[in-house]
């Protein structure tokens, strides 16, 4: 027995000493890529809670900018890292549904090589006009571009993003004949849409309010099934008939695929406690995005019904971005 016990010591010692023992994890630093470059709606949200998180764990989280065709880059980069939960991926339904329809070929497979942890936020749509345009609601938002096809265009910030897919998921539905004018990012859309150079977009809440508030912009519809919080007088595009248009950007958090169910449970509970911290909460709510903070299984569940409803319509649109 006792020469059992000396073995045993002798073998653990041997494994400590090359560093093979189980360290709590996490124990060192935690790098967090962003498929975007910094100060775009996906970095602050992933700064805000990854100091919140970094914080609570008493270990540096470190936020890496990966930015580029479409995600694309950050994600072939996760997808290749060692499955021990030191590398995280803040990326939205591109990255991790729509890509996969855009592009004839990808260096990753957006359902197989990455494991989901959490949706952090989601960013509500609205469908919004310039004051001049004639209507001043979503049926007579209709009958106006109706009456007048090929007048109309709409602006969006990237061609297979939410809010360009908004807009052609809506024009296929409502069978409207409006077409689409590409900028580079959400921000010259809005330039434009004050400026009244076009009269419509689909436009997320976070740099939209200010501009419903001031009466440079008026709101029609949300791309949502039911009223937003954010916006409550605003009718959803679900309760006027039109529930197969509900899209919002998301900001979730995924891993390296066969990451351990352990390390994936760790993960979930300090970012969705990091999400429900009143001050962090408190920051995102007032930007108008939507808190999520769900289960590995409700967000991908999430994901497989993205896929679901985007992927074939995407295809039959022959949206490519290659």
């Amino acid at each position: 027995m006792k020469r059992r016990q000396v073995l045993f010591a002798l073998t653990a010692s041997a494994l400590a000493a090359r560093g093979w023992t189980q360290q709590p994890y996490p124990s060192k630093a935690i790098t967090w890529v962003v498929g975007f470059p910094p100060g775009g709606g996906a970095d602050g949200v992933t700064r805000l809670v990854a100091a919140k998180v970094s914080q609570n764990l008493g270990q540096p989280v470190v936020v890496e900018n990966r930015p580029g065709a479409s995600s694309i880059i950050a994600a072939q980069h996760v997808a290749q890292q060692p499955a021990d939960g030191y590398t995280i991926f803040s990326a939205e339904q591109g990255a991790l549904v729509f890509n996969a329809a855009l592009y004839s070929k990808l260096p990753y497979d957006p359902a197989r090589d990455f494991t989901p942890v959490t949706d952090m936020v989601r960013v509500p749509l609205l469908l919004v006009v310039h004051p001049s345009f004639p209507a001043t609601d979503f049926r007579g938002f209709l009958d106006e571009v109706k009456q007048r096809p090929g007048k109309y265009h709409f602006g969006s910030p990237g061609r297979g993003l939410a809010h360009h897919l908004a807009m052609e998921r809506l024009k296929a539905t409502a069978k409207l004949d409006i077409t689409d004018v590409q900028y580079k990012g959400i921000a010259p859309v809005i330039q434009d849409l004050v400026a009244g150079q076009i009269p419509m977009a689909a436009v997320d809440t976070v740099p939209l309010m200010q501009h419903l508030k001031s009466g440079k912009l008026r709101a029609l519809a949300a791309f949502a099934n039911q009223r937003l919080s954010v916006a409550p007088d605003v009718p959803a595009l679900g309760e006027l008939g039109y529930t197969d248009v509900e899209i919002a950007p998301i900001v979730g958090v995924v891993v390296p695929r066969n990451m351990p169910k352990d390390i994936v449970a760790k993960l979930n509970a300090e970012i969705v406690r990091a999400l429900r911290d009143p001050e962090v909460n408190g920051k995102l709510s007032g930007l108008g995005l939507e808190v999520i903070g769900d289960t590995p299984e409700q967000f991908a569940a999430f994901l497989q019904a993205e896929g679901q409803r985007w992927l074939p319509f995407i295809r039959s649109q022959n949206i490519k971005l290659d």
